[in-house]
């Protein structure tokens, strides 16, 4: 039997890992948390039944099935004071998710975050957050980013383009 992969979220402050994983497990633990910031870590585990749900459109195009019991998510916290917590994270990770609010780019903690991954040797993918906030941008909650991007506005693809080469 495969065991559950271990994927630790990390980033800055106030980029959104909680929040992404509230959409993930449909939970609001972002709203309970005092001043909306995680002071502690948290786990999750999702199984896989709901990892295929949030990502049919994505595993449909990319014709892919999923063989592992789930996923334990390890959600950390962000603010500069819980470096520890972030380096306890990423050394048990099986891979991360590096959370990135596109509209401030890298900050001192994502910065933090890449280091300790690097020093763990922990493969990690990048996460672009609130891209609802790029001016222009019109959601589109059920499509793959592909999907949403070919359906926007052509100012607002631009606008999104320009975050992206800026960061």
């Amino acid at each position: 039997m495969i065991r559950q992969p271990i994927v630790v979220v990390m980033g800055h402050v106030d980029h959104g890992k909680t929040s992404l994983l509230d959409k993930i497990r449909k939970t609001s633990v972002a709203k309970r948390e005092k001043g909306s910031i995680t002071q502690h870590i948290g786990a999750s585990e999702v199984p896989t039944e709901v990892i295929v749900k949030a990502c049919s459109a994505m595993m449909a195009l990319m014709q892919t099935k999923l063989e592992i019991p789930g996923l334990l998510f390890i959600d950390t916290p962000g603010h500069e004071a819980f470096t520890n917590l972030r380096e306890r994270g990423g050394s048990i990770s099986d891979m991360a998710v590096l959370v990135l609010d596109i509209t401030k780019g890298f900050e001192p903690q994502t910065l933090e975050t890449i280091e300790i991954l690097r020093d763990y040797k922990t493969p990690f993918v990048i996460a672009m957050n609130k891209i609802d906030l790029v001016d222009g941008w019109v959601s589109h909650p059920d499509s793959t980013f592909m999907q949403s991007f070919n359906s926007q506005p052509p100012h607002a693809q631009q606008e999104l383009e320009k975050k992206l080469t800026s960061l």
